[in-house]
């Protein structure tokens, strides 16, 4: 069986995208999507999701290029995520004041292991930065 991929597809392209400005900031939104085999559409689209979340910025010029907003260590996988996609959570049960099953038998033992898990799963998210996912300076090795 195939394995499939938690991440969407943008959400992965907005990834690699910011850890590619963080290594080359100042890179044309052309040259990104060639980098990072993207369609040149998509890889604007993406990168306009990120530019709204406060995490890019776009200049056009001699000196334009995309470049991050925040350094690294400011920007973490749940960030990405949620900027992309909205607000991540394993299932909409845990987030339902009462779910399905809570409402034809009057209690859901599932819900408080999804709750916990989307808590879990949240934190996880947020505590991997950027600055975690690029090469360590051989100083830092």
């Amino acid at each position: 069986m195939t394995p499939r991929s938690l991440l969407k597809r943008e959400e992965s392209y907005a990834l690699h995208a910011l850890l590619l400005l963080a290594q080359e900031p100042g890179i044309s939104a052309q040259e990104m999507a060639t980098k990072l085999k993207a369609p040149p559409a998509f890889m604007a689209k993406v990168l306009a999701k990120l530019a709204k979340a406060g995490l890019v910025e776009s200049r056009v010029g001699r000196a334009g290029g995309v470049r991050p907003k925040l350094p690294p260590e400011k920007v973490n996988l749940l960030q990405i995520m949620e900027a992309l996609s909205g607000p991540v959570t394993l299932d909409l049960c845990a987030t339902l004041k009462r779910c399905p099953t809570e409402e034809r038998q009057g209690f859901c033992h599932l819900k408080p292991h999804l709750a916990r898990l989307n808590r879990e799963i949240r934190q996880a998210l947020a505590s991997l930065t950027l600055k975690d996912l690029l090469p360590k300076a051989p100083e830092e090795a």
